[in-house]
């Protein structure tokens, strides 16, 4: 296994405003991969562990377990970024084999006995692992960073084993207020309903899917037209989805999502401009409003 120098790593990046993105024009970004990004993945990975109670949802313990024959079971995180959640779980799962796959190295990794490797390639151009070798795929808010979503899905079912497990988590990119009766957030917070749209309008100019949690699903399904040309093994089945409600501020009643709420106040206010006071505004004083962010998750299995 080959290991980036600090000269090597930089070549990844060009700085843009003061803050650091990729260099590669095929990859698309909004967020930059910097220490600043780099703090606000560590907080967005511990929020969503208390919302989950865990790092990961569905049958994926079952799935890990170990087999009579002594295999070695196989996971891929993908887009794997601070590596947070594979070292977490090489660490709880030390009888499973763990590979990480970025489009930039944003951080150095520790060494660690059961991850294989942390590598670092234009995953647009397919996933560098032969077919049916994963027992679980790993795949969360990773919309931002391709845009070849169909191309994507059918390299992941590729590479996955028949009955493997695919898990899937995104942001829905959107603002809503537990405190209107249509929950939509317009009026009480406008500066971060604009902000989300912007967003989205920017993930559209690069070719991104901006509603990937709505695309994903569909592509997912044997009936669409993606699988036609399969005559075994096509799509995915057993799809079981779910939405996890992502708050702002203290409001919830229950201890752990007030918690998590403290955590997406973290803003650092050095770090933004003046377009966006307005958004940290209703963010960090948010009075009545009952802020919250929609993340939704999805599992589903390789056919046998």
């Amino acid at each position: 296994m080959s290991t980036l120098t600090s000269d090597a790593a930089s070549d990844y990046f060009q700085e843009i405003y003061g803050r650091m993105f990729p260099v590669d024009e095929n990859v698309p970004f909004l967020f930059p991969t910097d220490d600043a990004e780099l703090r606000r993945l560590k907080l967005q990975h511990l929020s969503f562990k208390l919302v989950f109670g865990s790092n990961y949802f569905g049958p994926l313990r079952s799935v890990l377990s170990e087999v009579p024959s002594g295999r070695r079971k196989r996971v891929l995180d993908l887009f794997t970024a601070d590596g947070t959640w594979v070292r977490e779980m090489a660490d709880e799962f030390p009888h499973v084999d763990f590979t990480s796959v970025d489009i930039v190295p944003l951080v150095p990794h520790p060494r660690c006995a059961n991850i294989l490797g942390y590598e670092v390639y234009d995953v647009y151009n397919g996933i560098a692992e032969a077919n049916d070798t994963f027992d679980v795929i790993h795949l969360r808010y990773s919309m931002s960073k391709i845009r070849q979503l169909p191309s994507l899905i059918r390299e992941l079912h590729r590479v996955l084993r028949p009955g493997g497990l695919f898990l899937y988590g995104e942001y829905e990119n959107e603002v809503f207020d537990d405190s209107t009766e249509d929950h939509t957030a317009s009026s009480t917070a406008p500066y971060l309903v604009h902000a989300s749209r912007l967003s989205r309008e920017a993930f559209d100019r690069q070719g991104v899917h901006a509603y990937a949690f709505q695309d994903v699903p569909r592509l997912l399904d044997p009936e669409c037209a993606l699988w036609s040309g399969e005559v075994q093994h096509k799509g995915f089945i057993n799809m079981i989805k779910d939405e996890k409600i992502v708050p702002a501020g203290q409001w919830p009643q229950v201890a752990h999502l007030r918690e998590v709420g403290l955590i997406t106040q973290y803003v650092c206010s050095a770090e933004v401009n003046e377009l966006i006071d307005g958004a940290i505004t209703e963010l960090m004083d948010p009075g009545s409003r009952r802020l919250y962010a929609k993340y939704h998750v999805l599992y589903a299995f390789k056919p046998m």
